[in-house]
């Protein structure tokens, strides 16, 4: 990284802590863009440079965090089953939040307070989903349409959710890993209920003649 991406990447840093602590103690619909600007003594043109509003400036703190999924993946499952690496992963985003708790239960509080931002962020979660399911397909040699493979990307991401969702309500007193640790012996050992359509339906799907195909088994790396 030269010089010049190492002091946007300090402004951008800076102007996210600054805004979380105003969003804080004002609250996210009080807080205005100048007063920002203000706070992290930057030109509200460079603010609305680095960020044109509000929502995007809770979504980088929160976004910078889950863009470790896709990274940790593609590292991981070069020397690792496919599965593990998933899991590992999900236990590389969820580190955050039982390292610094406290800022990740403020930013999930920020973030619910805005209906923008959180429409925001199902559109990144989509983006996210796509992009594993991508991946997912590229080392297994299937098509990035596949019903499995889209499948297994969802759930992933559900587990990381769902860990998530579930370490918020205890108030960040639940270890955020020791809870998707859980929920994955769930899905292991059977312990979730899941829609089942009748035993004529799992041969094959409705209106096909093709059968219901399963991921293979045999891992193949992906060229990342």
């Amino acid at each position: 990284m030269g010089m010049r991406e190492k002091k946007v990447q300090r402004s951008r840093e800076r102007i996210t802590s600054e805004a979380i602590a105003l969003f804080a103690r004002n609250g996210y619909e009080q807080t205005t863009m100048e007063a920002i600007a203000e706070a992290a003594d930057v030109s509200p043109r460079t603010l609305y440079r680095y960020f044109p509003s509000k929502d995007l400036i809770v979504l980088a703190s929160f976004t910078a965090n889950t863009a470790k999924f896709s990274e940790v993946f593609a590292l991981r499952v070069k020397e690792m089953p496919i599965e593990r690496a998933l899991a590992e992963a999900i236990f590389a985003v969820l580190a955050v939040e039982d390292e610094e708790p406290k800022h990740a239960l403020l930013v999930r509080s920020i973030i619910g307070q805005s209906p923008v931002t959180r429409a925001r962020l199902w559109d990144y979660l989509g983006e996210q989903q796509r992009s594993l399911t991508k991946q997912l397909s590229e080392c297994l040699g299937v098509e990035v349409n596949d019903p499995a493979v889209i499948l297994t990307a969802r759930i992933a991401l559900e587990v990381l959710l769902a860990a998530a969702d579930i370490w918020r309500a205890s108030k960040g007193r639940a270890s955020s890993r020791g809870t998707a640790e859980n929920l994955m012996l769930l899905l292991r050992n059977g312990g979730i209920l899941f829609p089942n359509p009748g035993t004529s339906a799992l041969s094959k799907p409705s209106g096909s003649n093709q059968p219901v195909k399963k991921l293979p088994q045999r891992r193949r790396h992906a060229s990342m």
